[in-house]
């Protein structure tokens, strides 16, 4: 078998952010296959995996598209050469042979939620190039698609080609969440290090970024719940963050010793399996691995519209969805449905059901198929 050199490019790694995660399980199966893999990176925190070469670089730029462009030069300048069979990329850089969309299409959201004028904008026009510079038609890049609903966008705003879309299933880490499944005891004693006490409803919310996953919206909900619901509810969240504003608004509607902020954990299927249901009313999410994970551990979901994953909320009858345009009100009385544990322990089963029936974890094989496939053109053609 020949080994091939694969270079993979990201603009950070955290191992709390679930695109990275992704990026690292991938690079981890080729490499179990026998391939060569080199990851660059603006800045990586945490361990760095055995095996896998990952060279950081300092980049300068003070914004995020600056480095993006910044890191898109440095990776040419250490790929160029020709000595790697397949560039990757995690981050929109031109010039690549595959590109893993883990971001909805930027255009198509500019157009839905922001006046015209921001296309103008120094930091959106930026943005908007590196993604044309991937997409536009012509462009020779393949691209791994998560979010199947995204395709229409980008072949609307880009005219990409349809042949160079391959669409992924989802790919849920089973094994980090069935494997350490905790007993009653166990559960009950996190719900009481977090506060919540017997009988009361833990309200989870897990994600990183607490911007775009909605928290501001959740906090709403839980103020709005009727008095005696919401003297007995508690919302936790799990992920990385800045809680202070959150905190703040908690404070300002009367709920502040009812929200939780448990920082970025390793152990969130704990949570999972602790509490009463999970609610994501994200303003942006191109999937939401966090909702199959919930399902996987017998979690009711009460989601937006907008995640990519929640239709599979509605075949599995797993939970509840928030239609789009988004509506406080309709999230609040929604929150009081998923509260009642009648209706809860129906949905809890039948996601645990569609779970283990439905194909929902070969998004990082396909995802090594594809590379390696491509790889392997490329080696052939030289």
């Amino acid at each position: 078998m020949t080994q091939f050199r694969l270079a993979f490019a990201v603009a950070k790694y955290f191992k709390y952010g679930g695109m990275p995660r992704s990026m690292l399980r991938i690079a981890r199966e080729c490499l179990a296959r026998g391939h060569r893999v080199d990851i660059f990176t603006g800045r990586w925190e945490g361990d760095k995996p055995p095996g896998l070469t990952v060279n950081e670089f300092k980049l300068r730029a003070f914004t995020n598209h600056g480095r993006n462009d910044e890191l898109a030069v440095r990776f040419h300048q250490a790929v160029d050469g020709g000595k790697y069979d397949c560039l990757v990329g995690f981050t929109k850089i031109p010039g690549l042979d595959i590109y893993y969309a883990g971001d909805p299409c930027l255009a198509a959201k500019l157009a839905a939620t922001k006046p015209g004028i921001f296309r103008y904008l120094p930091r959106y026009r930026a943005f908007l190039r590196q993604e044309a510079e991937v997409f536009r038609a012509g462009k020779n890049t393949e691209i791994l698609l998560i979010a199947h609903q995204e395709k229409d966008k980008f072949t609307h705003y880009y005219s990409t080609e349809n042949e160079r879309f391959h669409l992924l299933p989802p790919g849920i880490d089973r094994d980090r969440l069935l494997g350490q499944i905790p007993d009653q005891q166990h559960r009950q004693a996190l719900r009481d290090e977090l506060g919540v006490g017997r009988g009361q409803r833990l309200i989870l919310n897990v994600g990183s970024g607490f911007r775009t996953k909605g928290i501001d919206r959740a906090i709403r909900a839980l103020s709005a719940l009727p008095d005696q619901v919401r003297a007995m509810a508690r919302l936790v969240v799990v992920g990385k963050g800045k809680p202070a504003p959150y905190v703040r608004l908690a404070r300002k509607l009367g709920v502040a010793d009812q929200v939780i902020f448990a920082g970025a954990r390793t152990d969130v299927a704990r949570f999972y399996y602790s509490a009463d249901i999970l609610i994501h009313p994200a303003y942006t999410e191109n999937t939401g691995t966090t909702l199959i994970e919930a399902m996987i551990c017998g979690l009711p979901v009460l989601a937006t519209g907008n995640c990519g994953f929640a239709h599979h909320i509605v075949q599995a009858q797993a939970g509840l969805i928030c239609p789009m345009p988004f509506q406080q009100e309709t999230l609040n009385r929604l929150l009081v449905e998923m509260l009642d544990p009648v209706r809860t322990a129906d949905w809890g089963i039948n996601g645990q059901k569609y779970c283990a029936t439905t194909g929902l974890y070969s998004l990082i094989e396909t995802a090594a198929d594809k590379i390696v496939a491509c790889a392997e053109r490329n080696h052939r053609r030289r």
